[in-house]
């Protein structure tokens, strides 16, 4: 039994459309982004708006007062490739998202890489020197206080909790 041509032709390009699939669904799974996540709750009263909390907070945590010293005690630029600090920190920027939890009224700070364990440890630092600046600005009024909260095990370890950002 022989296949006439187009019968053929259509195979092939099933198989094509098939493999091309295939390979650019396994692209996209080998290099998507891998997440590390840090939540706190703060102390709030009734009459205060989250939304103007959230963007606050996100303000102090991309702010270069925040990165730049993560950026150096991590030697990211170099680690990265890139040309100056800047360009790190616009980097930096891109893949650093601070929402509002709705569910649980918390404050979600994520931060995304390629490598799991870079964005865990890019996020620890962030952490770190968050913590230090917020708990300077709480301690002058300028932000609300944070709770501690437990922490809690993700798919990479626990998450990072801001509990040096406690007052």
């Amino acid at each position: 039994m022989t296949m006439s041509r187009p019968v053929l032709a259509v195979i092939a390009v099933i198989l094509l459309l098939g493999l091309g699939g295939g390979a650019t669904l396994g692209w996209m799974y080998l290099t998507r982004d891998r997440v590390a996540l840090l939540t706190y709750r703060l102390e709030l009263p009734e009459e205060i708006n989250m939304r103007e909390v959230v963007a606050h907070e996100k303000k102090r945590v991309h702010s270069d007062e925040v990165l730049k010293p993560v950026i150096a005690s991590l030697d990211l630029v170099a680690r990265w490739g890139m040309d100056s600090e800047d360009e790190a920190l616009e980097h930096m920027r891109s893949k650093l998202i601070v929402k509002e939890d709705r569910v649980a009224s918390q404050i979600r700070v994520i931060y995304r890489d390629r490598k799991q364990d870079r964005a865990l440890e890019v996020l620890d630092e962030i952490n770190e020197v968050f913590g230090k600046v917020r708990s300077e600005a709480t301690r002058r009024r300028e932000l609300p206080p944070v709770i501690p909260l437990q922490k809690e095990p993700g798919p990479g370890g626990p998450d990072p909790v801001p509990e040096t950002a406690a007052p």
